[in-house]
């Protein structure tokens, strides 16, 4: 019976350092510049404004990049772009 306790109590530690392990490394992470995996392009539509019929605004982020693009009927025309700046959080 006494080697069931242990092993729950064992069992329980082990959960709660691991916890604590995913927690620290969720907090502390970004101090060692480590970047989530992305897949794709890292295409992140912010925000549109629709100023008519099939015209209208959007702010869009690739990667490292924030472009404004303007949505025609049958073009498309690129307003402005800048760097995303890092945060240093």
């Amino acid at each position: 019976m006494e080697t069931m306790y242990f092993s729950v109590i064992k069992m329980l530690l082990v959960i709660t350092i691991f916890g604590c392990a995913v927690l620290a490394f969720y907090k502390y992470g970004n101090r060692f510049k480590l970047k989530p995996i992305t897949k794709g392009y890292g295409l992140h539509k912010v925000e549109t404004i629709h100023l008519g019929y099939k015209k209208f605004i959007s702010v869009v982020e690739i990667r490292d990049r924030v472009l404004v693009v303007g949505v025609g009927e049958k073009e498309v025309s690129l307003l402005t772009e800048w760097r995303k700046e890092e945060t240093g959080s």
